[in-house]
């Protein structure tokens, strides 16, 4: 549902799925999924196997993209994102906290890209794999809501990719960051659509 004071100031719009779609998982690695490993982590059950059924339903029609937010040992790749969240130190590339959730059940010919800072677009080969795939809609999954999965689905929209975020498949620390940021999202940047419209859309779409 969209914001009434979005309406009112023109966020009106909707966006159409196409036909060529891909599929971005975002962050859904150890480090954040398994408590305890990290101070990043969090109880993303629900999203991670709500994304496991998704990622199966999803095979066959279009690309496949995890993410892992990763540094060099000497995090000499992290930029000034470590000044605002220390905890970023935790997620050293080769440590287990930068190992996808073995119960996504990825394989080997989906495509995984590292990076360093909340977008999945910003120092990667996404928006490259995204035109070679000549993609027309992106569905989105993964951690956090408010953070990189925010901040990839505005890149997602100015790169000129429709995002399509599921929201049975992503997670945040926080009740009231999810909430709020979806809201922002569905009203200005993207749609917010529910496990049972994602798997709607698809089945639409010649595998």
């Amino acid at each position: 549902m969209k914001d009434p004071d979005n309406i009112q100031s023109g966020f009106d719009g909707a966006l159409q799925a196409g036909k060529n779609p891909a599929l971005l998982i975002i962050d859904f690695q150890r480090g954040f999924t398994e408590p305890g490993l990290s101070p990043l982590a969090s109880d993303c059950d629900s999203a991670v196997q709500a994304t496991a059924r998704f990622i199966k339903a999803f095979r066959g029609h279009g690309p496949i993209i995890f993410t892992i937010n990763s540094y060099a040992l000497n995090l000499s790749d992290m930029g000034r994102w470590g000044e605002k969240c220390s905890s970023l130190a935790t997620l050293v590339r080769g440590t287990a906290t930068c190992e996808l959730d073995p119960r996504l059940g990825h394989a080997e010919d989906d495509t995984i890209l590292h990076k360093n800072q909340a977008s999945a677009f910003f120092g990667t080969s996404l928006s490259t794999l995204l035109a070679q795939a000549k993609c027309d809609t992106l569905f989105i999954a993964g951690c956090t809501t408010s953070g990189c999965v925010r901040a990839s689905s505005v890149d997602a929209m100015a790169h000129g990719y429709p995002p399509f975020v599921i929201r049975d498949c992503v997670a945040d620390r926080t009740a009231a960051q999810h909430e709020s940021n979806l809201i922002d999202i569905h009203s200005k940047y993207g749609e917010v659509i529910s496990f049972t419209g994602a798997t709607s859309i698809i089945s639409t779409m010649g595998a």
